[in-house]
């Protein structure tokens, strides 16, 4: 199971680096799931979200597959989907690898140029450990770098 846990955590890290060498990155930091307060990454249209928990480090990895501005605001307002994977790796041997897919669905704020906010909730369907389905949901704020 740790060797499938980590060629998961290769994949995941392989979706940022198709991402062009010219796209926007921002980091900052994520509220609620994938666990109380985390580290935020995103890399054009890949965000990546990783927090600990009391029993799991949990890693999500999205793609936004549509981004659409409302209009609202000059532009700054825009919502987003598409599909993700959601890992959770288990910090003692009383619990089992977590692997499911999930589709987040949020808004993002550009409050300037340099300062996203971001909310989302994204059902999810666990394939490993056991099948069930479940809600996620978080809020944050991300600091564009570089331009």
């Amino acid at each position: 199971m740790r060797k499938f846990a980590i060629v998961l955590a290769v994949m995941m890290l392989s979706l940022t680096m198709s991402s062009s060498a010219r796209a926007e990155t921002a980091i900052g930091a994520v509220f609620g799931y994938p666990g109380n307060v985390g580290l935020s990454l995103r890399f054009d249209t890949t965000p990546i979200n990783v927090a600990w928990s009391e029993d799991f480090v949990h890693a999500t990895a999205d793609r936004w597959m549509i981004k659409k501005d409302l209009g609202e605001v000059d532009g700054r307002l825009a919502w987003y989907f598409g599909p993700g994977l959601d890992a959770g790796i288990p910090l003692d041997d009383a619990e089992d690898f977590f692997f499911a897919v999930r589709a987040p669905i949020g808004l993002q704020f550009m409050a300037t140029p340099k300062i996203e906010l971001f909310g989302e909730v994204a059902p999810g369907l666990q394939l490993v450990d056991e099948t069930d389905f479940y809600w996620a949901s978080n809020v944050g704020i991300r600091f564009v770098l570089g331009q």
